[in-house]
């Protein structure tokens, strides 16, 4: 393996670490083993392509070049990435801190991936035929075979520095207690539970409901797992938002939409609980208050806060953003 093939695989695994850690994102139940060991691998795989890349970065050193600084740059941030991905493995989360090292790490790789493109750009690398060479190949193979062995040693260590159940498969830790958070730039609304209504629009009509209206005695255990990095286990009291919607099939796709204006597509069959009460408690306005929506084996951006309006809408759920985009 030559310089060629270890800057045009690092311009490879960078997108595909981000890409994975989006796809951790995105799974709250299921398959999250084998996500997290793939973007542990593409990530720590890095580090397996350091032979190869410490010739290239002595050659760049020696010579001022266009660019040189940006990958010095992108070398920093890439060793953040790293740095703060192993740290939150093994229960480092600074939850106490402004910053979280998850929110680090996903900031990190989210830089590390633009700084790439632009490197790709500045500096690009044309394929040879003696690339593909049989040694070439093979040290390829050895690199992604080391590659996923660091994928799995790094789940393998997060589940064994796991001795009280803790931790969960995406990586998040439980939290002591349940922190106020909401996606980017969402703000805690003051709402006045008295005047408030919930619009439910469907193709019947649409009828504006009172918190009075929601006495529907639910509860529902159910895990809220943040991308932030912590979660928590929760009895969430309210009512099932199938019983305001009984002339619609258990099928239908539902947009939830918050008095910020943030909102979910969502399908009804998830078991959508309208929350007015955590833990036997009313909702606190930073928790949601006066209605939040629970989404059991979802991840906690689909848990709108501040609920006022739920319309029925045509469609698949998934036809969405797979993640919010404000």
């Amino acid at each position: 393996m030559n310089g060629r093939w270890a800057n045009l695989s690092l311009a490879v695994l960078v997108p595909l670490s981000l890409l994975s850690g989006v796809g951790l994102f995105l799974v709250g139940d299921g398959p999250v083993v084998l996500v997290a060991v793939l973007h542990g691998g593409l990530g720590l795989g890095l580090l397996a392509m350091v032979p190869w890349k410490r010739v290239v970065v002595r050659r760049g050193l020696r010579r001022s070049r266009p660019g040189r600084d940006l990958s010095i740059l992108l070398t920093w941030v890439v060793l953040v990435a790293l740095f703060t991905g192993g740290v939150h493995v093994v229960g480092l989360t600074a939850a106490d801190l402004p910053v979280t090292t998850m929110q680090l790490h996903v900031a990190a790789g989210v830089a590390a991936t633009l700084l790439t493109v632009v490197h790709a750009w500045q500096r690009p690398v044309r394929v040879r035929r003696t690339d593909w060479s049989r040694r070439a190949l093979l040290r390829g193979g050895a690199v992604a075979a080391a590659a996923a062995g660091l994928g799995v040693t790094a789940t393998a260590t997060g589940a064994a520095l796991d001795r009280a159940g803790d931790r969960r498969s995406t990586g998040s830790f439980r939290a002591a207690e349940v922190p106020v958070t909401q996606w980017f730039l969402d703000a805690v609304p003051t709402i006045d539970p008295v005047t408030w209504r919930l619009t439910v629009d469907t193709p019947a009509g649409e009828r504006r409901l009172s918190l009075a209206d929601l006495g529907g005695g639910d509860e529902v255990q159910a895990v809220l797992d943040c991308t932030g990095g912590w979660w928590t286990s929760q009895v969430w009291g309210g009512t099932r938002l199938a019983r305001l919607l009984p002339e619609v099939a258990p099928g239908t796709t539902v947009v939830v939409t918050s008095a910020t204006g943030y909102a979910r597509r969502l399908p009804l069959a998830d078991d959508l609980l309208l929350a007015t009460t955590m833990a036997g408690a009313p909702l606190s306005a930073g928790h949601g208050a006066p209605v939040r929506l629970v989404v059991p084996g979802r991840r906690g951006y689909h848990w709108v806060k501040w609920v006022e309006r739920v319309e029925v809408v045509e469609g698949p759920w998934w036809a969405q953003p797979p993640l919010p985009l404000r």
